[in-house]
């Protein structure tokens, strides 16, 4: 049996929805955490597809394939995604930033941001968010998700960075955080496909309910309901032209950094592999 990994966040249940509320039928298995645990447990093969961090795709060529038609990709704000400073970005230079354990993929885009586009090498940390407070050591602080929502301004960091928006205004492209990938194997292809339609049903419903979506379930997330739409409504659930020029863009940047020793070809499962 299949078994498919779900972010906890807020961001993946639109895609997700119609087989989390049962409306969709799923007669395979759900896995959550939340995107450095799916990652881990996708090349563990401790599940088998995953809405998982695109830097993972990159990290590891060759060993996964990309389903059609999903991705969890910003236009251009990302409301969750958010630096908070002491300082201008311009000014972290020699400064700690405290680097949330949580996700690899914005990790990878915040260095992208100071050491390419700003031009500043910061001495970073890590923490781990929700469990530790970083905010007392760091000059800035990466905070993701739906903490990343809930927080509360504050006066001791008056420079707040949502990353989605720096990538935007200086690449015109948008940011893809998520693919869902799959630990492959061949023999999985009848199950794949059937799987892709599910997720392709489960899509469509849960992107024509937004408002009732968050109507039902904004507790759940400690977001506002109004909030919690206008944040599913800065993503492209897609993955078409413009969001694979990102991503490539995204993984260009991410060699340069040394992160990645070369750029990945996409290598999109399709329907014809289960005939």
């Amino acid at each position: 049996m299949l078994r498919l990994g779900h972010i906890v966040y807020s961001n993946c249940f639109p895609i997700h929805a119609g087989i989390l509320t049962g409306k969709v039928a799923f007669p395979f298995a759900i896995v959550e955490g939340i995107p450095t645990e799916l990652n881990r447990y996708l090349v563990e093969g401790k599940i088998d597809v995953s809405p998982s961090s695109s830097i993972e795709y990159a990290m590891n060529p060759g060993k996964y394939r990309i389903l059609p038609g999903l991705s969890i990709t910003s236009r251009n704000k990302v409301m969750s995604i958010l630096l908070e400073s002491k300082v201008p970005l311009e000014d972290l230079d020699g400064k700690t930033v405290a680097l949330t354990t949580a996700s690899a993929t914005s990790v990878v885009l915040l260095r992208v941001i100071l050491e390419l586009f700003t031009g500043v090498c910061p001495d970073f940390l890590q923490y781990e968010q929700g469990s530790e407070d970083p905010y007392v050591q760091a000059d800035a602080v990466l905070t993701i998700g739906d903490l990343a929502i809930q927080r509360a301004a504050s006066p001791r960091f008056p420079h707040a960075y949502d990353l989605g928006e720096v990538w935007h205004r200086q690449t015109g492209l948008p940011f893809v955080f998520a693919l869902w990938q799959v630990n492959y194997r061949r023999s999985m292809d009848q199950d794949l496909a059937r799987l892709s339609n599910i997720l392709k049903e489960s899509k469509e419903y849960g992107l024509s309910r937004l408002n009732e979506l968050a109507e039902g379930h904004a507790a759940q997330f400690g977001i506002p309901v109004e909030t919690l739409v206008r944040y599913w409504n800065c993503f492209s659930y897609d993955l078409g032209p413009e969001e694979q020029k990102g991503l490539l863009a995204y993984y260009g940047y991410a060699m340069e950094l040394g992160v990645i020793d070369s750029v990945p070809g996409l290598k999109i499962w399709t329907p014809d592999a289960a005939r």
